[in-house]
């Protein structure tokens, strides 16, 4: 996939360029001492120093890792040869602490993380080690930025790969596409909304790719008012989307809010069946069914749940065992607070789609054009942000 985005790029380097040998002595004596492989992404880019735009932020030196750099000064303070150079040099440096800074990550935010200070002083990069797959995405994005490049290189496309896939305008920051931490008693409207503010965000990145703009600017104009964009966006961006979307990620729960099946184990405890099989079984219990069939456990054996006897029974062995429905308690959020975790009945859904079509936030129909989204919840609010 990425040979296929590399190629659909348009535009040539010079092939001849990046099979030419690298010389080291455009790096300083601290950059030898890393990794051979971003040592030479690194030397590739001082061939196309000039084509990147050169030296301006770093005219009398060189880049350096200093600090880290907030968004607004890399889109305007630095050249792209200085933004791809220090973003190199930062998964250069994260390659060879990786293992450090993820043992550190304890999950807090930055005051309290040593993990993020050490990547933020060391690699001038930041991350909010609270989410879940931090430290997968840390121990991923050095490889993926190579494979990227040695895709590019046998493309002989490097230049055009510097140019886009380090482009600091195109798409979405993770901060729009990424779930919030919610507290573990967040309202249901507010596990609902910031489902919504995401779903919004992913809307606008896709839409922006259609009438081929920024995602900066598709996000000025989906609310906007020229009606016949506010309109286009809706047909992606509404309650039936958004509600289809919620089922297919798993965060709409099947079967009633307040009951669960359990099967008793060999030492007498109860164990809950998956969340799937139980509520088929809800289900069938619901609608008077005497008995289903059910593939269970890592090796599928089929199993008839009989209801009327509150059995179930492995179809090949023919063993027994008692089952039971229990009351449960239920929280729309999972007991970790994640937001990426929680799961909502269909009444809540229902109950939250209304609340926010009823707010202008979410058009009821693809033919309805949304007000603009409120900020994100917080504490009460349960209004998603653009």
């Amino acid at each position: 996939h990425k040979r296929q985005r590399l190629d659909a790029m348009g535009g040539h380097a010079s092939t001849r360029a990046a099979a030419e040998v690298c010389d080291e002595s455009c790096l300083t004596d601290e950059e030898r001492q890393l990794s051979p492989l971003f040592c030479e992404v690194l030397m590739m880019l001082w061939k196309h120093q000039r084509s990147l735009g050169g030296l301006k932020h770093f005219a009398s030196s060189r880049p350096s890792l200093r600090h880290k750099v907030k968004k607004e000064d890399f889109c305007t303070n630095y050249t792209d040869f200085e933004y791809v150079y220090m973003t190199v040099l930062g998964f250069a440096k994260l390659h060879a602490l990786v293992e450090e800074i993820t043992k550190l990550n304890n999950g807090e935010n930055f005051t309290r993380n040593p993990g993020v200070q050490l990547l933020e002083r060391a690699c001038g990069m930041t991350m909010h080690g609270d989410r879940e797959g931090s430290n997968a995405l840390l121990r991923s994005a050095p490889g993926a930025m190579l494979e990227a490049y040695q895709a590019a290189k046998a493309s002989g496309k490097i230049l055009e790969f510097f140019r886009k896939a380090f482009d600091r305008k195109a798409d979405p920051c993770l901060e729009d596409i990424s779930l919030q931490r919610l507290p573990a008693d967040a309202a249901v409207k507010d596990v609902a909304g910031e489902h919504l503010r995401v779903f919004c965000n992913e809307c606008t990145w896709q839409w922006a790719k259609k009438i081929g703009t920024s995602y900066e600017k598709a996000k000025e104009l989906r609310f906007g008012s020229d009606e016949a964009l506010a309109e286009d966006f809706a047909q992606s961006y509404n309650a039936e989307t958004f509600s289809q979307a919620l089922r297919a990620r798993g965060v709409v729960r099947r079967g009633t809010a307040s009951c669960r099946w359990e099967v008793q184990l060999e030492d007498g405890t109860w164990g809950p069946y998956e969340e799937d099989a139980s509520a088929s079984i809800e289900s069938a219990h619901q609608l008077g069914q005497p008995e289903l069939e059910l593939r269970l456990g890592p090796r599928g054996w089929q199993y008839t749940i009989d209801l009327q006897n509150q059995v179930q029974r492995n179809d090949k062995t023919k063993k027994s065992r008692p089952i039971r429905r229990t009351e449960v308690a239920t929280s729309p959020v999972s007991p970790e607070g994640v937001a990426g975790g929680a799961r909502l009945t269909e009444d809540e859904l229902a109950e939250a789609i209304r609340y926010f079509v009823g707010l202008c936030t979410l058009p009821s129909k693809a033919t309805l054009s949304p007000a603009p989204p409120p900020s994100r919840p917080s504490g009460s609010s349960a209004t998603p942000s653009a």
